[in-house]
């Protein structure tokens, strides 16, 4: 029977994946923007590298430790960044968040889709996936780790699965993202567990295993690893991503890197994907590859140990778990369900729906003035109205600033001024340990502010140092509203 033309014109299981998930992001916009002080300082990054012509390699944004070794392993996102906004402004930051977590799980959906034909329990499944990652929806580089782990699952599984894929995509792959962000140690890992795997199942049961597999796994991995090391820095990523994970008071200080509570709202789906996890893998008659359960086990333990790391679980998770759906087409109903839906969507060619929505949605936000409104940095999350008056009236001397804002603040002010702390540039715990001696004022806080030669602070209005600069040491009030003052002795 010829397929009818509004059949075939029909949007797929995935069309709309995508286009509910982009949607999403959109609505979200506004908080990811605000979420934490991270966007303003790769911004000011981005701009740097892009009016200096080179990466820096030492810190130049807060004055503690202006000049020394600092390696930008995102220098290349933030490139990226500055120069959407330099043409978009936030906006355009808000619609590439939404293309890159769409797409990430897209891609995720339907690679598994095409694989197991398992359509409706793939969407709920990948969905969950999506939902658990929304925890760290904000708008900074990580998001294109996700869509670049969701592309290296892709490509990393077909070679442990011994299908024809060039080994040298691996190592290009990586050289892109290990100057894009620094968990591009996430591929690493994931190779590494393939590999690792793949061993295991030697041991295990030799006689069913390819040899020429194992040797294209481990060659894959040294070859990453090795290109992973082609950056400004050098190791230099590994060194300062593995000594920030092995400082116990920066991880301490970081509400991310905490492990998840499960006794917040918010955490239960999380809580429900690792309890569905252990469900489908029980139910599963046949084991899964070594590989794969290294692979799930590394990444749970990960979002388990920090709060940070579910954003990896949540892509990983759906993608490995996918195997363990096909026992769900031996129900009756989901399996004429299933075969109804294979029909209808293999007379839909072409991704009409996935380029229209996009381009349509991006259309509507960029040229859109309630959008532009919409997309803004927050007054009561950013000192925005304090920074204004501080461009008009430029103070002399240095400052002390609320962590969260360094980032904002130099991104107006810079080269002018430079921040006394910000939430990106201290990996040592060193300049966060002043900074809570200063904010707590425990005894030590004066000599902090004698040996930085602070003379003017911009703080919280309503926060305890505030409140005794004026009320004990006499400071002078320049600004002040309901979100930050500006205080000068």
């Amino acid at each position: 029977m010829k397929p009818l033309p509004r059949i075939s014109f029909l949007p797929k299981i995935q069309d709309i994946f995508f286009i509910a998930l982009f949607f999403a992001v959109l609505i979200l916009g506004n908080r990811m923007l605000n979420l934490d002080g991270d966007l303003p300082r790769h911004l000011l990054m981005g701009k740097y590298i892009l009016q200096t012509g080179s990466v820096p390699t030492t810190e130049q944004f807060i004055h503690p430790y202006l000049n020394r070794h600092y390696v930008s392993h995102e220098w290349l996102a933030d490139v990226i960044l500055y120069g959407i906004y330099f043409f978009t402004g936030l906006r355009g930051i808000v619609v590439f968040c939404a293309f890159t977590l769409a797409g990430a799980f897209f891609l995720i959906y339907q690679s598994v889709t095409v694989r197991f034909q398992t359509r409706l329990a793939a969407f709920l499944l990948v969905t969950w996936g999506a939902l658990a990652t929304s925890l760290n929806w904000a708008a900074r580089p990580h998001l294109v780790s996700m869509l670049f782990l969701a592309i290296w699952l892709i490509w990393a599984d077909k070679l442990r699965r011994g299908e024809k894929i060039s080994l040298w995509v691996f190592p290009a792959f990586m050289l892109a993202w290990s100057n894009m962000h620094g968990e591009f140690i996430a591929g690493i890992l994931v190779l590494f567990a393939y590999a690792i795997g793949w061993l295991i199942d030697l041991v295990l049961d030799n006689s069913n295993i390819n040899k020429e597999t194992g040797k294209n796994l481990w060659l894959a991995l040294i070859l990453s690893a090795l290109a992973s090391l082609l950056n400004p820095g050098g190791a230099g990523p590994w060194v300062s991503i593995l000594g920030f994970v092995n400082n116990q008071y920066l991880m301490s200080r970081m509400l991310e890197s905490n492990p998840p509570n499960f006794q917040l709202p918010e955490m239960r789906v999380l809580l429900g994907l690792i309890a569905i996890s252990v469900f489908l893998l029980a139910s599963k008659k046949e084991r899964i590859a070594s590989g794969q359960g290294l692979l799930l086990a590394g990444f749970t333990a990960m979002s388990l140990i920090a709060f940070r790391n579910i954003h990896l679980y949540g892509v990983v998770t759906p993608f490995v778990l996918a195997e363990t759906l096909n026992a769900f087409n031996n129900v009756p109903i989901l399996s004429k369900l299933e075969a109804n839906l294979q029909r209808i969507e293999s007379q839909i060619k072409g991704s009409f729906w996935v380029v229209a929505s996009t381009l349509i949605f991006s259309i509507l936000v960029l040229t859109s003035t309630t959008a532009e409104k919409l997309y803004q940095f927050n007054r009561t999350a950013f000192p925005v109205g304090a920074v204004e008056w501080l461009k008009e009236n430029p103070q002399e001397g240095r400052m002390f600033n609320h962590l969260n804002w360094g980032g904002y603040i130099t991104f107006h002010t810079f080269p002018d001024q430079l921040a006394f702390v910000d939430s990106v540039a201290d990996v040592t715990g060193e300049v966060t340990l002043q900074y809570e001696t200063v904010t707590r004022l425990l005894p030590e806080w004066g000599g902090i502010f004698q040996q930085y030669k602070i003379e003017w602070v911009i703080v919280p209005s309503d926060s305890m140092l505030a409140n005794a600069l004026v009320d004990e040491h006499r400071w002078n009030i320049l600004y002040e509203d309901e979100t930050a003052v500006i205080l000068r002795k």
